[in-house]
Formats: structure tokens, sequence, C-alpha cells
């Protein structure tokens, strides 16, 4: 498991920690909030320290509960968790994560500084953060291939 650093998300972040002993109906809460994107779920004391236990989107919730019902929500959220993270280096520029969430079909990936969590990146954020001529490079080499 991936350790936290002391304070591992930026205040402008759209993410949030939850520790994995929570309930899903809490951490439904914490997602309604318009400024939440997604959850990382920890084990340890409290969300800012402790191991990386994985990551857990509202997509999370809808499925289990399309899956197994409204009883999903009185489940800890560890349960949920998808424990498949994929992440890049801090390094990493923003066009060549943009082909990472691409090539893994994901909505979310780890940004690791080492072995430390730095941040988690929506694909919309990495989208945005991508130069307009990043992006029309990669829909030319995308077009050719």
């Amino acid at each position: 498991m991936t350790e936290l650093r002391q304070t591992p998300i930026s205040p402008d972040s759209r993410v949030r920690a939850i520790r994995m002993d929570r309930s899903v109906r809490e951490a439904v809460q914490t997602l309604s909030l318009p400024d939440v994107d997604a959850l990382i779920v920890v084990d340890g004391r409290c969300e800012n320290t402790g191991s990386f236990m994985g990551l857990l989107t509202e997509r999370d919730i809808f499925q289990a509960m399309a899956d197994q019902g409204l009883e999903v929500l009185d489940s800890l959220v560890w349960m949920l968790t998808a424990p498949n993270v994929v992440s890049v280096d801090i390094r990493t520029p923003p066009a060549d994560r943009l082909q990472v969430f691409c090539t893994h079909k994901t909505n979310h990936i780890a940004i690791m500084d080492g072995f430390a969590l730095h941040s988690i990146q929506s694909i919309w954020d990495c989208v945005a953060a991508v130069p307009p001529s990043a992006t029309a490079s990669a829909e030319v080499s995308a077009k050719v291939a």
C-alpha cells in the first residue's frame, strides 16, 4: 500500500479522503458536495495520514446500488473501493497523462511523488491542463493510427 503524506491533498483539489471504516452513506454525503469528485480511501486513524487503500467515486457507488440494492449504503467504504488505481509520476506532462487516461479508460489517476501519493487527478482537470497544441497533435496522431 502507498503511504499518504501528512497533507496529500491540495486545498484546490476536488478529491477528499475518507477512512476505510466509514459507511457508504457517509461517502455519498461527502461526494454530494459541489467541490468533491472522488474519495481517497485510507487505512489509518485520520484522513490525512495512513495507507492508501484505493479510490471511491459516485459511479462506483451507483454500480454497487444497481447490483446489490440500497443496502449497500450501510456497507463500509472499503468494500466498494477500487484498489487498482492507475498512477503516473508527478513529472509526467499533462499531454502524457491524458494518454494514460485514454489507454486505461479511467476517469481518475493517482499522481505519485516517488512512493508517496501526491494527488488524484480527474480526466477533466487533465484536459484543462493540456495546452491546445498538444491536444491538436494528439488528435492528428489518433486519426493517423
